[in-house]
């Protein structure tokens, strides 16, 4: 895979972006339990060769599977004895910039136009879904979205081989990519309804993805979780309250599913507006495209209904993982449709729609509607983002006197920096474990200021625990035994 020095360049620029976002993060303790702890714990173990019986989150799970079905990390999990805690981080940013290659690679044999196709990546890795899912820990979806522009490749260049392995890690990237896959897939089908063989394998392809899905939310999951939860991501109780109440709401009742697109059903005042947000976002990055080329409808859909359709408002908006699918689409619809209507090449034309773009996301950094944005978690070019109230050389130092072996009961953003153990809790949480480790943030989830500061009044004076380290912002409880 040979690129010229212009695309090489944009790549080694947005790898800084990047890495200054998430590696950062991570540094700062500014990554959580929930996610990037609960994904450490599980390649520790699957780098041991076991399966991973997740402790953060509760009640535990006896297979981490159970929750989101995604096999990634195992392919993953030998590199953690290389790159430890930021394993995950690592990957994750290695594949967006894969990503915006393979939509390099995907506009070039195209187009023949490396102007339009390096553009169109610069316009990939700036849309803001991105700078949001990078300020957030580590997601599987991440990894299946950047598979997609590859994809595409690989059926435009009619190698089927390739395609198989690309589809097929988007569907064992989380169970509900396979999902999306189908109308990816039905995309493609559109896109070249000319050619008889794409058409067939498209349809061959969608079948596939649409009964792994149904296997695995149907059997696998229900085989391995606790007795009595099965799936616990269905949370649609505006449509229905399963798949089948869900379909049925979408076949009998169109004009209501499609108000649920633009409206807040909460009565939360300040779920107001956050849906909009999303709309107004997505045509200042060029979904106004997808008028001209609605094949891709099939692709976004299905990805609006997931986030828009969902009881919870923090899937609504800009925030976190939750709009990286919504990245390729947008940049596939937009410079597909910049090509075929600028047909003398005008480079102010490819130009204008990534420099909006560019600004769209920068804006969505300084303000945005969505509920519980954190700002110094994604704006790199602010230098709180580097600040933290603590000294981390000193809180890592620190951090030495816990055994590896030991049980361990930690602050939220702690978990992810020792989860390397078989047995990590998210504290409140406690259970067996032989050390407490609290740092003293802004940041007490799922504890409130005043019931962290009880706890820590309550450890205190515990006969059961003994203080090792005490300071500003570190305590360290043992275990008296």
């Amino acid at each position: 895979m040979k690129l010229g020095s212009r695309p090489i360049i944009v790549v080694i620029v947005y790898l800084i972006i990047y890495s200054s976002i998430s590696l950062v993060n991570h540094y700062n303790f500014r990554t959580f339990a929930w996610d990037l702890g609960i994904n450490n714990n599980a390649i520790y173990d699957y780098a041991h060769f076991r399966w991973n019986d997740c402790m953060i989150l509760q009640p535990q799970f006896k297979n981490v599977l159970a929750d989101h079905f995604t096999l990634l990390p195992i392919l993953v999990s030998p590199l953690y004895w290389i790159f430890g805690s930021y394993t995950m981080l690592l990957f994750q940013i290695t594949a967006i910039l894969f990503g915006g290659v393979g939509i390099y690679k995907y506009f070039l044999h195209k187009t023949s136009d490396s102007s339009l196709s390096l553009i169109a990546m610069i316009h990939f890795y700036s849309v803001w879904g991105i700078f949001s899912a990078l300020g957030f820990d580590y997601h599987d979806n991440v990894i299946g979205s950047m598979l997609v522009p590859w994809l595409f490749y690989s059926f435009e260049k009619e190698k089927w081989k390739t395609a198989a392995i690309y589809f097929l890690l988007i569907c064992i990237s989380k169970e509900n990519m396979a999902l999306w896959a189908v109308s990816i897939v039905m995309t493609i089908y559109l896109l070249n309804y000319k050619s008889t063989r794409v058409r067939k394998i498209s349809v061959l392809f969608g079948l596939f993805a649409l009964v792994y899905f149904l296997f695995v939310v149907k059997v696998i999951i229900p085989s391995i979780a606790n007795e009595g939860r099965e799936y616990l991501h269905f949370n649609y109780k505006a449509i229905g309250n399963n798949f089948s109440e869900a379909i049925q709401t979408l076949i009998l009742r169109p004009q209501y599913a499609f108000s649920l697109l633009f409206e807040n059903t909460t009565g939360w005042n300040e779920a107001n507006f956050i849906k909009s947000e999303l709309h107004f976002f997505v045509l200042l990055s060029g979904g106004y495209a997808i008028l001209y080329k609605p094949q891709y409808l099939l692709m976004l859909l299905p990805i609006y209904a997931q986030k828009l359709f969902n009881d919870d408002i923090g899937k609504w908006g800009l925030n976190y993982q939750y709009s990286i699918e919504l990245v390729p689409i947008l940049t596939l619809a937009l410079y597909t449709f910049l090509y075929e209507i600028n047909k003398r090449h005008k480079i102010y034309y490819l130009l204008l729609p990534c420099l909006i773009t560019i600004v769209a996301t920068a804006s969505s950094m300084d303000h945005r509607i969505s509920k519980w944005y954190q700002p110094e978690q994604v704006r790199f070019y602010d230098k709180k983002h580097y600040q933290t109230e603590y000294n981390v050389a000193e809180i890592n130092e620190r951090l030495k006197v816990i055994p590896k072996n030991a049980a361990v009961s930690a602050s939220n953003c702690l978990v992810p920096h020792l989860a390397f153990r078989d047995y990590i809790y998210q504290f409140p949480v406690t259970n067996n474990a032989e050390y407490i480790v609290l740092l003293k943030s802004e940041n007490t989830y799922p504890l409130s200021h005043e019931e962290f500061e009880n706890k820590i009044s309550e450890y205190n004076t515990s006969i059961d625990w003994k203080k090792v380290v005490d300071d500003d912002n570190l305590i360290i409880y043992k275990q008296n035994k």
